[in-house]
């Protein structure tokens, strides 16, 4: 089973319900051009210019599980504060501006259009445990709103969406510490139409985080 597939598999069991939630996946793969930075105390957690590589529908109505490319695009996001060490709060933003190349005729979104703009709910970033100074952003949880071309193609409503940020990345920081690190490796934004229970997504977050590291490993 591949992390897209395992993906599916736990919104299923996070829904609740006899058919796999439709979710809009974003990937990013290793290695990746960006930086993460905390600059310690009350400050956010800030992720600027990472590179976004495509962007797949998973269980949607239409297109599902085809691959589009995300051209030109980068991710950019700021948490709320840090409510102590590496968890951060509600307040931020986040947004992918970029285009994407639809593999068929569908006409293809230009680059330096704002596909996703949404606010922060919640980061946590956590320690992998290799021994090698990795980490990751695990149980990122934000709202948002995306661009209504990409909804389209894959069937999706242009309604609010509840999302989730994983991702992973090295520094010789202690946890906790303040950092800046440019050495990024894979991750996923992944977003599901509203409503849901935000008890409930920020669990589905969480198992998505460890399933980000199977893909890390990948």
């Amino acid at each position: 089973m591949n992390f897209r597939d395992l993906i599916g598999v736990l919104l299923f069991l996070i829904s609740g319900t006899t058919h796999a939630a439709a979710v809009l996946d974003f990937g990013i793969k290793t290695p990746t051009a960006g930086t993460l930075s905390y600059a310690g105390g009350i400050a956010p957690l800030i992720g600027s210019g990472i590179d976004v590589d495509d962007v797949v529908g998973l269980n949607t109505s239409k297109n599902a599980n085809v691959l589009s490319i995300c051209a030109s695009c980068a991710l950019n996001f700021e948490t709320g504060g840090s409510t102590g060490g590496w968890n951060f709060g509600s307040g931020g933003t986040i947004t992918i501006t970029g285009g994407i190349d639809f593999p068929d005729a569908t006409p293809d979104i230009a680059t330096g259009t704002n596909l996703l703009q949404g606010t922060f709910g919640s980061a946590t970033v956590i320690d992998l445990g290799s021994g090698s100074f990795e980490f990751q952003i695990a149980g990122g949880s934000f709202t948002d709103t995306k661009h209504p071309e990409l909804l389209a193609f894959y069937g999706l409503p242009d309604i609010g969406y509840a999302g989730g940020l994983n991702m992973s990345f090295s520094t010789t920081a202690n946890a906790g510490d303040s950092f800046t690190s440019d050495q990024l490796f894979s991750g996923d934004v992944t977003n599901q139409p509203v409503p849901i229970p935000e008890a409930v997504w920020l669990f589905g977050s969480g198992l998505l985080g460890i399933a980000a590291i199977a893909r890390r490993r990948n």
